[in-house]
């Protein structure tokens, strides 16, 4: 269904295809669900108890389209797979559209994995048709052949060699943002030859607060990598219109995996359908939601046998004339 709406939709000029992968919770009351446990993305993060999913989606132009998910399992149940692993499944059995000539895979730092890495580089060496990238947020312990640690770029690197950069949003009409920029090419352990990008929202801001990324892209210049980064908020809109608008892990289901699992399924489904049903209600370049295409296709259902009734009559009476 996923590849039949992406052939629909119009494809963008630069040709460029965007993979972008993030992880989600449906929070859940009863503690009969088999799938359902407790924790907590960091220290700074509130604790919850529901059941965990890997989402992918692909993007351009603000489209945003599901094209796949994963249930997390809690590590106690037989079959358990961490989140990098489910992650790189959906990426290796995801087809891209014919138009696609380059596929750039993004994620925050919980992907930004040497699995992940060369995942995407196996991937652009068996594709003759495209080429493949990633743009991923990675820790401050990665290390390059000189067993450097990235850690030391970051502290030790003066304030006066960062460079401001704006980069306007996804959305026309919406302003920018500006960061203070860093990039260098250097030959990380495991990974080879990468384009490292130090980012952060205000010149004095410190090292703690600098966003790490790197790509395996040489043409893309420090300010595209960090616009491309800033492309992952597509991904937590799609989160946020599951759950808001779809009904997304508010499905009372328990005593069986296959059920939550189709719990999640079905919203994604609902998302593609309402998607199908009413693309041609997205301008590219400008703000859309799912509410808005539901709205649409509410109005549609009511005026649609209004309207034919009206035409039936129509021709009667022109016959009768």
């Amino acid at each position: 269904m996923a590849q039949d709406l992406i052939a629909a939709l119009p494809p963008p000029t630069n040709r460029i295809l965007y993979l972008i992968g993030d992880g989600s919770q449906a929070d859940k009351r009863g503690a009969k669900n088999p799938v359902a446990q407790k924790g907590r993305k960091s220290k700074h993060h509130p604790w919850f108890f529901g059941i965990r999913f890997v989402l992918l989606i692909a993007a351009w132009d603000g489209y945003r389209v599901p094209v796949g998910f994963r249930l997390i399992l809690p590590k106690r149940r037989p079959g358990y797979r961490n989140e990098n692993a489910l992650f790189r499944d959906m990426v290796g059995e995801f087809i891209p559209p014919s138009w696609a000539e380059l596929v750039i895979v993004a994620g925050d730092a919980a992907y930004g994995s040497k699995a992940n890495m060369m995942m995407v580089k196996d991937r652009d060496k068996v594709d003759d048709e495209r080429r493949w990238g990633f743009v991923f947020a990675i820790a401050r312990t990665w290390k390059t052949v000189d067993d450097k640690m990235i850690k030391n770029l970051v502290t030790h690197l003066p304030h006066k060699l960062y460079q401001r950069t704006w980069i306007p949003k996804e959305i026309e009409g919406q302003g920018r943002k500006t960061f203070w920029i860093d990039g260098r090419r250097l030959c990380l352990s495991h990974v080879g030859d990468v384009t490292v990008v130090l980012s952060k929202k205000g010149r004095n801001v410190g090292p703690k607060k600098t966003k790490i990324l790197v790509t395996n892209l040489p043409e893309l210049t420090p300010r595209q990598v960090v616009s491309i980064y800033q492309k992952r908020w597509a991904i937590e809109l799609v989160n946020w219109e599951l759950k808001s608008g779809l009904g997304l892990g508010q499905h009372q289901v328990s005593g069986d995996e296959k059920r939550s699992e189709n719990s999640i399924g079905v919203a994604v489904l609902a998302y593609l359908f309402l998607l199908r049903a009413c693309h041609h209600e997205i301008t590219p370049g400008r703000s859309w939601s799912i509410f808005q295409l539901q709205h649409a296709l509410q109005w549609r259902a009511i005026t649609h046998p209004v309207e034919h009734n009206v035409k039936v009559k129509m021709a009667k009476d022109r016959k009768a004339a």
